[in-house]
């Protein structure tokens, strides 16, 4: 798997690709930082008619078009229920002060490839490293520095949540 200075790396880290004809990039980035398939697209979507029960045409928290596309609150629901206290990162704080210490991993929000859209990625620690997990990419990327790729993403207009395993 390419790592960021384009070293090979021999871990095995758990990887999804996304489709070119979905829009399941929380599907896949939730999956990625768990290490294995926990959520699928029906899981997301009954999420969605519990948050906006009134929303059968319409959902508030997906694509009208049904293709995913989930907004955060279907993020962190799925991830309560999995077992996971999330919360968001305050971006307007230094990167340094991303709990990366206590954290199990973090999910990002980032500009997507089109206009007004949206793309999930997860980022999470395996042994001494921590790998950005991206389901547009052919696999997963060693982090040289964590904190400044968290940096260069918030610049870029990202969201980050930061996960923690509920005791």
């Amino acid at each position: 798997m390419p790592s960021e200075s384009g070293s090979n790396n021999s871990r095995t880290i758990y990887h999804e690709r996304q489709s070119s004809l979905n829009q399941l990039c929380l599907v896949h980035a939730i999956n990625m930082i768990l290490g294995a398939p926990k959520v699928q697209k029906d899981t997301l979507d009954q999420i969605c008619e519990i948050l906006c029960p009134d929303g059968k045409w319409w959902n508030d928290h997906r694509s009208v078009l049904g293709t995913g596309n989930y907004d955060a609150n279907v993020a962190m629901y799925a991830l309560d229920e999995l077992g996971y206290h999330v919360s968001f990162f305050d971006t307007r704080k230094a990167p340094d002060q991303i709990p990366l210490d206590n954290c199990d991993g973090l999910l990002l929000n980032v500009k997507g490839s089109l206009p007004y859209s949206r793309h999930w990625i997860g980022c999470r620690q395996v042994h001494e490293s921590w790998y950005l997990l991206d389901s547009q990419k052919a696999g997963p990327i060693e982090l040289s520095d964590v904190v400044q790729k968290m940096k260069d993403y918030i610049s870029l207009g990202a969201h980050i949540l930061v996960l923690t395993k509920k005791e």
